[in-house]
């Protein structure tokens, strides 16, 4: 196993290409890296561009916007300009960002998208390549939904020798630590009918790059790793052409990193433990990916100590490493103590966390990652109270913790019932606020001896209303707040 522990990606385009003004100055050409140096990241992966195009000097991929005489956005421009600015220069921006990667001590993984739904008639899109647009022949027709729509059809052996030559000039010709294949970017390789006859193909890919790793690594005495971005449940893979278990069981990947291609919300409940035991029987690791904000709609980034509190349980839940696949930009004094603590389970040791519970977001609900939240409580003396779940890790015999319900439509004229682990918990000395109309919060002092180490089971119930008010409540947020009986300085 790697003594990796934290992974830091960066897409290469929205806090870099697009925003510096070309031509781009080395110190801009490497400033993503050098924003967490120093910090607990140890392996920074890096986005191809866009994933059809690159920002490097590829000989089998075209640079991002290369086929149009006039760009039409800022950014893309930018991110153009940006690219050929340092490729005249005589410096190739892959190399560039390896070399600095490696000069700050970190590993180097490039990130590869297999696919991406432009349509090839779009020809002004600077999301678009030129085999796309030269080959509208092999997309598929997305009968059953527009997002599957334009992708490539991986039944095509042209469309796998493409990507597969862009990946096997990665590994072979550049000195990176490893290749990522981000399968999960749009992930639609086949028409929906034609999945399960099709499950070879992409087992097929991977053994064929498995052996160019190989070979390369040989060439370059070190070992090359393969890693794959996966759906975060077995059957959202099975669904899509994914045929895990037998990558893991014939040791084609060295990693894999479940996610959703979303800004998922920070979760200490995100799933990942059906992967874990089968890939560790084939010295697969396991890097979960950490979500970023909080509530559905991406209200705001999670700020330190919801990041203590998940990494603390993706440690406890046996992660081998933890993924950072978007992060708050600009990296600034808090961001880069998140990324100082997070890695390490020693320096989240009695340190304030707030274990958060995910609202559903509807990208994540569609490749089968659920979430409790929200839940509408049903009001009545004899009504089924609603039952969600959190998990929580314990570092420490002592502590002071305090649960939180948000609630919507809820008045302090409530009668309620809250029970924790099968305890039913005392409302006397309970704090209800009002925040307006938009919601309310029930706070709770906890006995620390009520919670456990790992899933802790929470019972909500409406026993009564109000005479003459007929809105139903709403549990919209669960939080425990954990602080830690510690001397202050003075």
């Amino acid at each position: 196993m790697s003594n990796r522990r934290l992974i830091f990606y960066d897409d290469a385009r929205h806090y870099h290409y697009y925003v510096y003004e070309p031509p781009m100055s080395m110190p801009e050409a490497t400033a993503t890296i050098d924003a967490v140096a120093g910090t607990g990241v140890d392996t920074f992966v890096w986005g191809f561009g866009v994933g059809p195009t690159v920002f490097h000097n590829s000989k089998h991929a075209d640079v991002f916007a290369a086929h149009l005489d006039v760009i039409p956005d800022v950014a893309s421009w930018r991110a153009y300009e940006n690219t050929m600015s340092l490729i005249n220069r005589g410096c190739d921006p892959l190399d560039v960002m390896i070399d600095r990667a490696h000069e700050v001590g970190m590993d180097f993984i490039g990130s590869l998208r297999l696919t991406h739904s432009s349509d090839p008639a779009d020809v002004k899109n600077a999301h678009n390549w030129q085999f796309k647009i030269d080959h509208p022949e092999w997309v598929l027709k997305g009968d059953d939904s527009p997002d599957r729509k334009n992708a490539f059809n991986w039944v095509y052996p042209e469309v796998r020798a493409e990507r597969f030559a862009i990946a096997e000039e990665t590994i072979a010709r550049y000195d990176v630590d490893g290749l990522e294949l981000d399968l999960t970017f749009g992930p639609y390789y086949f028409e929906a009918d034609e999945v399960a006859e099709n499950m070879h193909v992409l087992t097929d890919f991977l053994r064929d790059l498995r052996g160019i790793a190989k070979k390369a690594g040989e060439n370059k005495g070190k070992s090359i790793e393969i890693g794959a971005r996966i759906l975060p449940t077995l059957e959202a893979n099975n669904d899509t052409g994914f045929d895990i278990e037998t990558w893991l069981e014939e040791g084609l990947l060295d990693f894999v990193v479940p996610n959703v291609y979303s800004h998922m919300p920070i979760d200490p409940d995100f799933p990942f433990e059906w992967v874990r035991d089968p890939a560790h029987k084939g010295a697969c690791e396991v890097y979960p990916a950490m979500g970023s904000v909080l509530g559905a709609n991406r209200e705001e980034y999670a700020g330190l100590e919801y990041y203590r509190a998940a990494a603390s349980a993706y440690w406890s839940r046996g992660a081998d490493a933890l993924y950072l696949p978007w992060f708050a930009w600009p990296i600034g004094p808090e961001q880069r103590q998140i990324l100082t603590e997070i890695g390490d389970r020693d320096v989240l040791f009695e340190k304030p966390k707030r274990f958060y519970m995910a609202p559903r977001q509807d990208q994540c609900v569609n490749f089968g990652y659920e979430a409790p939240l929200p839940v509408q409580l049903d009001a009545g003396a004899d009504a089924t109270p609603a039952e969600v779940c959190l998990t929580v890790a314990k570092d420490s015999g002592v502590a002071d913790a305090t649960l939180t319900l948000k609630l919507g439509e809820s008045t302090s004229h409530d009668g309620m019932s809250v029970s924790l682990n099968g305890l039913e918990l005392s409302l006397d000395d309970a704090t209800y606020t009002t925040y307006g109309y938009s919601y309310s919060t029930l706070e709770i002092r906890l006995d620390w001896d009520d919670l456990v180490d790992g899933v802790n089971e929470l019972s909500v119930a409406v026993l009564s209303r109000p005479a003459g008010l007929s809105s139903v409540v709403t549990l919209e947020g669960v939080e425990i707040a954990v602080d830690y009986v510690t001397p202050k300085q003075p």
